[in-house]
């Protein structure tokens, strides 16, 4: 019988079947142990991990006092303006005169010390009794330090809170070179400032008081998120655009949609 080469040579040779069979090499064991480490960093991360969160509200500077509407006691046509908006009263002074239709001339004076904001009837218009003649922002003194209110929907006020600290933009600031106006939260009203519209998806909003940091540093007087703030001074009905974090979210939530 003859055998074949090869065949007597694998009978001389048998596979060698008690050494260690290779699986991986090295360099592929550090590769899946890399990828297993990241995997359980990502999500330790993304379940005890935080993401801060925050919303833009818009709102205005303004004094602390208010605004008086200063109402026509006759009906008549307004036959003198006595001041101009921007101008500052003191409680008392004329602000405007209405003649009624008998030639009989009426003043309509300031009820506070302050500064005129607006005057919607105009010189020569008609007023009925009861009509808002002018606005005047009601200043106590001249100490008097600006705040802010801001307005935000009813869906969000419960993550707004007392002492909570906001930065505000300042129309016509630039942020990059003189920062952002800083105040801190001192009131949020009960009531919604505006009525809900019926049939309407959108939430009210209410009125969230913010008290400006003091800082005599500064032209405005008052502290910035950068250290000299911007050269010129604040101005009470000026409009604000404010950030206010809600606190961190887990970032499962984005991917769960919570």
């Amino acid at each position: 019988m003859k055998f074949r080469f090869k065949a007597l040579e694998r009978q001389r040779h048998p596979d060698q079947l008690d050494s260690p069979l290779l699986l991986a090499s090295p360099q592929g064991w550090v590769a899946v142990f890399t990828v297993l480490i990241t995997t359980v960093m990502i999500g330790l991360w993304a379940f005890l991990g935080s993401l801060p969160r925050s919303i833009s509200v818009d709102g205005m500077v303004s004094y602390s006092g208010g605004v008086e509407s200063v109402e026509a006691a006759v009906a008549g046509s307004v036959t003198r303006l006595a001041v101009a908006p921007g101008q500052v009263v003191r409680s008392g002074d004329v602000l405007a005169t209405v003649r009624d239709r008998f030639g009989n001339d009426t003043q309509v004076t300031s009820l506070a010390d302050g500064r005129v904001i607006a005057i919607p009837s105009g010189l020569g218009s008609y007023v009925a009794a009861g009509d808002v003649v002018a606005s005047v922002e009601r200043i106590d003194n001249a100490e008097q330090p600006l705040s802010a209110t801001l307005l935000v929907s009813g869906d969000l006020v419960p993550f707004v809170h007392i002492d909570q600290q906001v930065n505000m933009s300042v129309p016509g600031v630039n942020p990059r070179a003189f920062g952002r106006l800083k105040g801190v939260v001192t009131a949020v009203s009960d009531y919604p400032a505006t009525a809900p519209i019926e049939g309407s998806q959108e939430s009210p909003v209410y009125a969230v008081d913010v008290q400006l940091l003091p800082d005599a540093a500064t032209v405005s007087g008052y502290a910035w998120t950068s250290a000299s703030g911007p050269p010129a001074e604040l101005r009470s009905r000026t409009p604000v655009h404010a950030e206010l974090s809600l606190g961190g979210v887990r970032p499962v939530s984005y991917l769960l949609g919570l």
